[in-house]
């Protein structure tokens, strides 16, 4: 009986097909990055080896990542990893995915610190680790905590700790936003976070990628500032005198994050960063102090 043979080539422009009458919005770009997983192998090894044979089961071990891509589930969350700021992290289904534009609040930060300074880093909705970790891996005198009140989550930040090494420079505890540190002895030079923003009423807007992370990690209340009322009030008990705070925000947010941290009277240098694509992506201030 004649056995199809489907080489790394076919079924790389068969995935892109499917992908293309699936609506997928990279359908080439994810099918290699899918079989490239499967394989072990970087991209590259794809182009060399095109007309290279697949064995049974890495076809087997590809088809149900096609199928569930073609169902919305992230590339991400399919390979369990994701690169940020030069670094793999771990990731999954029960975290958000980390996205580009986040960077730009990691780069104000480090631009703000030398490598070897002695800081203290708080990182609030910390989902994975994936600032506050980026931030120690390459602030080498910092220390940090990270909160989130997602146990699925810190199982992954835990995870990402232990692969960049930072066991003895970072902590992780469960805490709905600031409540784990009520007890009033933590004080740090920086506050960071990229909280749940997106409104209720934007949902229906959403593409199926972002609606299969978990909505606990997406949704800052009816108008998405929810959490920025939390942080806007209560950061500044534990901030240092002179502290930094960085926000990541919504494309359209920033200046109502602004208006919140300015009504505290708590804040100077108020200042919205754009990303890449010249989007007002992180609003910053600095602790003035009593």
């Amino acid at each position: 009986m004649y056995k199809e043979i489907w080489t790394i080539g076919r079924i790389l422009q068969w995935t892109e097909q499917y992908f293309q009458n699936k609506e997928v919005d990279t359908p080439r770009l994810d099918g290699e990055v899918l079989l490239s997983h499967v394989l072990g192998k970087e991209r590259i090894y794809l182009y060399t080896h095109y007309d290279q044979p697949l064995e049974q089961e890495e076809l087997d071990a590809f088809r149900p990542l096609v199928i569930e891509r073609a169902k919305g589930h992230s590339v991400a969350s399919l390979t369990g990893q994701k690169d940020f700021m030069g670094l793999t992290f771990t990731v999954n289904d029960k975290v958000l995915i980390p996205r580009p534009d986040t960077e730009t609040l990691v780069e104000y930060i480090l631009s703000q610190y030398g490598g070897n300074e002695e800081i203290s880093i708080l990182d609030v909705c910390t989902g994975p680790g994936t600032i506050l970790l980026s931030l120690l891996h390459y602030l080498k005198g910092a220390n940090g905590v990270g909160l989130d009140i997602s146990a699925d989550a810190l199982d992954v930040a835990a995870t990402n700790q232990t692969k960049f090494n930072l066991g003895e420079r970072s902590d992780f505890y469960q805490s709905d936003m600031f409540d784990y540190l009520s007890s009033g002895k933590y004080t740090f030079d920086v506050i960071v976070s990229n909280p749940p923003y997106i409104r209720l009423s934007d949902k229906n807007m959403l593409s199926e990628d972002v609606l299969n992370e978990p909505h606990i990690a997406l949704f800052g209340g009816h108008d998405g500032l929810h959490f920025y009322r939390i942080l806007a009030t209560q950061c500044h008990t534990y901030l240092k005198v002179g502290g930094r705070i960085a926000f990541e925000v919504g494309y359209d947010q920033g200046d109502a994050v602004s208006q919140l941290l300015e009504e505290t009277q708590q804040y100077k240098d108020i200042t919205i960063l754009p990303d890449l694509a010249g989007i007002g992506r992180v609003v910053t201030a600095v602790y003035k102090g009593a």
